[in-house]
């Protein structure tokens, strides 16, 4: 059974809506990286969230989600609007020396980015509370992008029979939303995604519950199959190693023998030896 997500308006109340079931894609990422109960929630909303702020992006564009907590807890997630996703989750600190240690954010930040191709990226920070995902997915939202949302997401964590589940929401409030139009639907929707039973509920069962609920259609506009997909090769990574510099490829040449770099997303592992490394800084 294949993933899905749909996007869609409200038109009575100037709303645009999606529905993610990301069950699938989220399951196989977590398998990958063997994370444990609490990371494999994380990193399933992180998914979602990136795949929902995708969806107000140009065709072109693709969004990362970065944070790390105060326990050094981290998850780095893309998506496109289209739903093609790659992920990576760590519990903990790296090890001094590790070079990811250069690039990770301080503690307690949130920091979305909006890649488009052959432009320059953009990016926001929003400062993480002692909450769950969600509130601080809303929290970002409104001081980032000036955005009224309800969002609800419900992930039950991998179990032992393999049972799993990741599913989410959201509301946006176009501009033409009016503040009673959000009132109105905070009010009947806030009370359905806390309820255990309605995340039981299969898609298009779910869309049905909500149309129920706020008296009105639900119209889709599109649905797409997000997946696991990773855009790794041995070109990128060859940047990787130019970027260390002749001088410290050398090095590690003459330590180890040869060079390997392993893809922090699909485990995938490139190998260098001294004529190949020879061959990068020829070029």
């Amino acid at each position: 059974m294949t993933d899905s997500v749909i996007l869609g308006i409200i038109p009575n109340y100037h709303f645009r809506f999606s529905i993610v079931d990301l069950t699938k894609t989220a399951k196989e990422i977590i398998l990958l990286h063997e994370l444990n109960s609490e990371m494999s929630v994380f990193l399933s909303k992180t998914l979602m969230g990136a795949l929902f702020l995708a969806e107000m992006t140009k065709d072109q564009q693709r969004v990362s989600i970065q944070w790390k907590d105060d326990t050094n807890k981290s998850v780095l997630a893309y998506s496109n609007r289209y739903g093609v996703m790659k992920a990576v989750a760590y519990p903990g600190e790296f090890a001094v020396g590790d070079i990811r240690n250069e690039f990770i954010l301080g503690q307690g930040i949130m920091k979305v980015i909006r890649w488009e191709m052959n432009a320059d990226f953009y990016q926001s920070f929003t400062n993480l509370v002692e909450d769950t995902f969600e509130v601080n997915f809303l929290k970002y939202l409104t001081e980032s992008d000036q955005v009224r949302a309800i969002v609800g997401m419900d992930v039950e964590p991998l179990k032992i029979d393999g049972n799993f589940r990741a599913k989410a929401i959201m509301f946006q409030a176009l501009p033409e939303a009016s503040e009673a139009d959000f009132k109105y639907l905070n009010e009947k929707i806030s009370p359905i995604i806390n309820k255990e039973s309605f995340w039981d509920l299969g898609f298009e069962e779910m869309r049905t519950e909500l149309m129920i609920t706020i008296e009105s259609e639900l119209v889709v506009l599109s649905t797409e199959e997000p997946e696991f997909l990773c855009d790794c090769s041995r070109y990128k990574v060859s940047e990787i190693i130019v970027s260390l510099g002749k001088k410290e490829a050398e090095s590690i040449l003459t330590d180890v023998g040869q060079i390997e770099i392993t893809c922090e997303f699909c485990r995938k592992a490139y190998q260098y030896n001294q004529e190949d490394v020879a061959h990068l800084f020829k070029e």
